[in-house]
């Protein structure tokens, strides 16, 4: 039988950490680790975490530093590189989630189905959020072949092949490109539904738009492909600070010449994969 584990980096969600928690723990298919990383909070998530260990013998609690700020990208990701490292028993398929998420019941076993197709390299299901009327829906539209990456899970043969996830913002993007590169497939379950009880757009800033054109320019888009990325953002986040931000992330790359992230050939796949795509939904 096919086995999966998760890890959970987690900064100050003593709010959202117990639901989420429930909503994994009374799941059909259980994964053989729960590797969760306090990444450096101040408030009671730990606490939430190690009595949750107590009365679950797959779940394990790390303590991470970091810090202290609520930010996507690098952050996120060195935790999750840390938790991954602490993963003992062998797995076939890894999980990345974020902890203020609510997972829908029988959502391991249709991830789990999903990769009964073995092109199929990355699978994730849809966020949503509780809009200001008190439904849910998506509020944040994303590609339809896009795996938010709150909620993340890989192959484990695609999750190497790729090596492993880069601490780099938009690293969520980065991954599904490599996994393309490299002959997998990204799949989303559009009706399997996950509420996110954090809305988007609270966790991100100026710094979080400058490192976005970062990575633009990291990631070898090239001057021209890099600032569509920038535009297209903008449309989508509807925010001046973001087009402004990132356009200048992308320009300090190239004056710094910092390091690209990727190689020649994978640079040329992500720059005739971007053309192809950056007037699309």
């Amino acid at each position: 039988m096919k086995t999966f584990s998760i890890v959970v980096p987690v900064h100050n969600e003593e709010f959202f950490l117990p639901l989420f928690l429930k909503s994994v723990c009374s799941q059909n298919l259980l994964p053989e680790e729960l590797i969760l990383i306090d990444d450096n909070s101040n408030d009671r998530t730990k606490k939430i975490m190690l009595d949750y260990q107590k009365k679950n013998n797959f779940i394990r609690v790390f303590s991470h530093k970091s810090s202290s700020e609520h930010m996507p990208g690098p952050k996120v990701v060195n935790a999750f590189l840390f938790g991954y490292s602490k993963l003992t028993k062998p797995c076939d398929f890894i999980f990345k989630l974020d902890a203020d998420l609510v997972l829908p019941a029988k959502y391991f076993q249709l991830i789990m189905n999903a990769f009964s197709n073995p092109k199929i390299g990355i699978v994730g299901g849809i966020l949503i959020e509780l809009s200001k009327n008190g439904t849910w829906g998506n509020s944040h539209p994303m590609k339809k072949n896009h795996v938010r990456g709150g909620l993340k899970a890989y192959s484990i043969e695609c999750y190497r092949k790729i090596g492993g996830l880069i601490p780099e913002m938009g690293w969520d993007t980065i991954d599904e490109i490599l996994a393309n590169y490299h002959g997998y497939e990204v799949k989303v379950l559009n009706k399997l539904k996950v509420k996110h009880l954090r809305p988007i757009g609270n966790v991100y800033s100026r710094n979080s738009s400058f490192m976005q054109g970062q990575a633009f320019y990291k990631m070898r888009y090239g001057i021209i492909i890099g600032t569509l990325a920038c535009l297209k953002g903008f449309v989508i986040k509807k925010s001046l600070s973001f087009l402004f931000w990132s356009l200048l992330g992308l320009l300090n790359g190239y004056l710094k010449k910092e390091s690209h992230i990727v190689t020649k050939s994978q640079g040329e796949f992500i720059r005739k994969l971007r053309f192809k795509s950056i007037f699309k939904a």
